[in-house]
């Protein structure tokens, strides 16, 4: 039965995702970057739009109903994240025009082993983060069109990597732009509702100028998520690739810097959200129910805001899972397995990896539906194994100075240490294990950095 609700929703999913979708075929020689025309306007867009996926709007409203106020540092150290890129890293970053991805400007300075180490890393991690946008995407049509979740999954799934392949680069910052207009609103529109509800108007964090309750979490907690999380945001592939489709970076750097600012403010609506519903009193199975139960059982948000809200939120999902797929399938041709193929041919195969990645991860959300912990063991993995030589590139000559072989080591070792720690049940969160294996990382790294000038001292003593 075909009800207004229902309507809406699919009128707006047509219009936000199909249509500018498909608009138009990417022309030769800007599949991947879209010939690096991209403005200040529109870098910060599709960072925004990217940033927001479903941990940071419908897995944040149930860590706030869960937690609180202090759920919010998963937004702000993204938000912390995203100033530095623009401040520290986009200089640095944009300083060689021929680099493409984020592999091959680390392959510059440690060498090919470890542009193909972070190639592999980031194609297995993206497969899961991916597959988190597939299964919050198919259990919002669920909700709206009554559909089991694995057809929701299928169809986000076949109407992003469609796209994603037909248009390449270009289509995903159109795409970014309407989805992010229609996310923002949504955004607000549940906020707002959210004061509605019994009790709510306590939500607000200040209390005689004071802010309450922001750090009421154990501050390994806290270094945890501002490193772990703020660090993806840094030097995450994905939001790297929007700097680097940049036109100049002056526009770079300024769209860093504004999305850090849409990103903070965000994040101050989204766990206002949760907290209104934290404080409402009402108990709930799960905290992943908090916003569903807003949205459809609560009785403040009407049927038609409620499609308005739904369809924001798929906004929020398929933005980012776009973003991801095609960074996912350009690392794995430009850096494992199309070097030396001419530009055409990158491009045709391009397609074909963006194809399989999507329906590996739309396999792996119908066989295992989860959101946050999907991220957060992408975060992990990658921190450990990859944050602290990444961001050492912001300083070339002090990355340099460490031996090639040490960097690789690092990495192998870091990486595999939240894994270890998460198996063996030694870590009692993911980013506690992600923050663990980054300081084994860089450990490593110092020992081989002090080996090798203990190791010039002692010839130039000799």
């Amino acid at each position: 039965m075909v009800t207004w609700p229902s309507l809406v929703f699919f009128v707006l999913v047509v219009v936000f995702f199909v249509v500018p979708g498909y608009r138009r075929r990417a022309s030769p020689g800007s599949f991947f970057l879209a010939g690096r025309r991209a403005r200040t306007g529109t870098v910060m867009g599709s960072l925004v739009a990217t940033c927001l996926g479903a941990s940071a709007t419908s897995g944040l409203v149930a860590r706030a109903y869960l937690l609180g106020w202090p759920a919010v540092w998963w937004l702000w150290a993204g938000s912390i994240g995203l100033a530095l890129l623009g401040i520290v890293w986009v200089p640095v970053m944009r300083s060689r025009p021929s680099t493409r991805t984020l592999p091959e400007w680390a392959g510059d300075t440690y060498g090919m082993p470890a542009r193909m180490l972070a190639a592999g890393v980031i194609d297995v991690m993206w497969i899961a983060v991916i597959a988190a946008q597939w299964t919050a995407a198919g259990s919002v049509f669920s909700v709206m069109l009554g559909w089991p979740i694995q057809a929701g999954i299928l169809l986000s799934a076949c109407c992003v990597t469609g796209y994603t392949m037909f248009g390449g680069q270009s289509a995903v910052l159109r795409t970014d732009r309407w989805q992010l207009g229609l996310l923002g609103l949504a955004i607000v529109a549940a906020g707002v509702f959210a004061l509605r509800l019994p009790r709510s108007e306590g939500w607000f964090p200040v209390s005689g100028y004071r802010l309450t309750g922001l750090f009421a979490v154990s501050p390994l907690d806290w270094l945890a998520v501002v490193l772990v999380v703020g660090g993806m945001y840094v030097v995450g592939p994905d939001l790297c690739s929007r700097v680097l489709v940049a036109q100049d970076r002056r526009s770079a750097r300024t769209g860093a810097l504004l999305a850090a600012a849409c990103v903070f403010l965000a994040a101050f609506v989204i766990v206002g959200t949760g907290v209104a519903i934290r404080l409402s009193g009402q108990t709930l199975a799960s905290p992943r129910e908090a916003l569903p139960w807003l949205i459809n059982g609560s009785g403040v948000v009407p049927a038609w805001a409620g499609a308005f809200i739904n369809a924001g939120l798929l906004a929020a999902m398929l933005s980012s899972a776009d973003t991801c797929l095609l960074t996912a399938g350009s690392v794995l041709e430009l850096d494992l397995f199309g070097r030396r193929h001419d530009a055409k041919k990158q491009e045709g195969r391009g397609r074909f990896w963006i194809a399989l990645i999507g329906a590996l991860s739309a396999l792996l959300a119908c066989v295992r539906p989860r959101i946050i912990p999907n991220m957060l063991l992408a975060y992990a993995f990658y921190a450990g194994g990859l944050l602290v030589p990444l961001l050492l590139l912001a300083r070339p000559r002090l990355a340099r100075a460490v031996p090639r072989s040490v960097v690789h080591w690092s990495i192998v070792i870091g990486g595999g240490a939240p894994v270890l720690l998460l198996l063996t049940g030694r870590a009692s969160s993911t980013a506690r294990a992600g923050l663990a294996g980054a300081g084994v990382c860089a450990a490593v790294l110092l020992a081989g950095y002090i080996w090798r000038r203990l190791g010039r001292a002692g010839m130039g003593s000799s």
